[in-house]
């Protein structure tokens, strides 16, 4: 990750992986308003007080949003919100929020920028996505973030919080989503209906696992207890010790 060739970068310009890990933050909402979905990367401070081009100042946002907060910074705008709720004649402010949204600004954008700057999460997107050229048209780029949420929604849990199989600077090797790149496994077939994969990924998921991970746990829980001598479990047995 080269941290500073991305600093130099002008907004238009930050690679697919950076778009898609911003605007997918925060469930893929609005920080400020939490109430539209999130469009473009929002400068917690703006790039016309200094502030960088960089991660670390991005938030997702709505276009509303954007446009409305304008050059201020976060804590500004928030301010001038307050301001006008308490003296709507004086004009601080040409649009508000509702007070109880803009109450809460400040810790929310402190909170999607803890989750945008987790490195574990910057490395997974860079990863996944880091090869793939940013599209051309600004739609093309948010039907990526579509398609990546619907992605992400199939796993059980964030699958940058799963451990790597092994060190590798260069590709990941999350269990959860990268298992597969572990030198000592092999990739299975398993043939089964459409209604029960979904009742398979379904048992996953309530157990906090990838359907492989699940299928890998019962393949060896069949091999150790034929080791120990004693009858494998059918997975009608498995299904009666998990009830």
């Amino acid at each position: 990750m080269d941290k500073e060739a991305i600093v130099r970068r002008t907004r238009g310009e930050q690679p697919l992986w950076v778009w898609l890990a911003v605007l997918t933050a925060n469930d893929r909402r609005c920080t400020y308003c939490e109430e539209k979905p999130s469009q473009t990367l929002e400068h917690e401070t703006p790039l016309a007080t200094k502030g960088r081009d960089v991660w670390w100042n991005l938030v997702p946002a709505c276009d509303r949003c954007n446009g409305w907060k304008h050059k201020s910074s976060a804590a500004m705008w928030q301010f001038n919100m307050k301001m006008q709720h308490l003296y709507p004649k004086v004009g601080f402010a040409r649009n508000t929020l509702p007070l109880p949204v803009v109450e809460g600004i400040t810790d929310r954008v402190e909170r999607v920028q803890r989750e945008i700057q987790n490195p574990g999460r910057l490395q997974w997107f860079e990863h996944h996505y880091g090869a793939r050229k940013k599209p051309r048209l600004r739609g093309e780029t948010l039907e990526g973030v579509e398609d990546c949420m619907e992605g992400l929604q199939n796993y059980p849990y964030s699958p940058w919080t799963s451990p790597e199989v092994r060190d590798s600077p260069s590709i990941c090797t999350r269990r959860l989503c990268c298992g597969h790149t572990d030198p000592d496994t092999r990739l299975q077939w398993i043939t089964l209906t459409e209604d029960e994969q979904r009742a398979f990924t379904q048992a996953a998921y309530h157990k906090g696992l990838s359907a492989s991970d699940l299928l890998s746990h019962l393949v060896k829980t069949y091999l150790a207890e034929r080791n120990d001598g004693r009858p494998p479990m059918t997975p009608s047995d498995h299904e009666t010790m998990s009830q």
